[in-house]
């Protein structure tokens, strides 16, 4: 017969390994947004749904990323402009990539900025374009390694 510490005892270790290991295997995230980097599109204090994912093969130009931050040891929400082996040019109000023109962006007619991604790296750039070169994204930091890369915004 079935005594109650024998059917405690592994519901309680049960409970603890998932409380313990369960960042490892989590494939949804909810996370709050902590700056208006992302404006108009994402709001400072909403929530967004992250979808942990390590296959970086499936990631495309204007998707929405999370991704860990290791100057500011902070995840950051970033739109990927730039894929591996792109050169990317920022000239004037416009951007090329790979000498061809993609769109015009309001920032200074002045700026001149040039990007070679590598085989590892994304480019990933804040919506809020006011805050070019201020924000914690690609300008500023250089390419983002896939590896820091966590997951998807849906």
């Amino acid at each position: 017969m079935l005594n109650f510490q024998s059917l405690i005892i592994p519901f309680i270790k049960n409970f603890i390994n998932i409380l313990f290991f369960r960042k490892k295997y989590m494939i949804f995230k909810i996370s709050e947004i902590h700056s208006n980097s992302m404006e108009p599109n994402f709001h400072e204090g909403n929530y967004y749904i992250v979808k942990k994912n390590s296959d970086t093969k499936k990631i495309k130009r204007f998707d929405v990323l999370v991704y860990f931050c290791k100057i500011h040891n902070l995840n950051h929400i970033k739109r990927v402009i730039g894929l591996p082996n792109e050169k990317l040019l920022f000239k004037g109000k416009e951007f090329f990539i790979d000498n061809k023109f993609i769109k015009t962006f309001s920032i200074s007619d002045s700026i001149r900025l040039e990007f070679e991604i590598d085989n590892n790296s994304l480019f990933l750039l804040s919506d809020n374009l006011s805050l070019f070169g201020k924000s914690c994204d690609s300008i500023k930091n250089g390419p983002i390694e896939k590896e820091n890369i966590i997951g998807f915004i849906i």
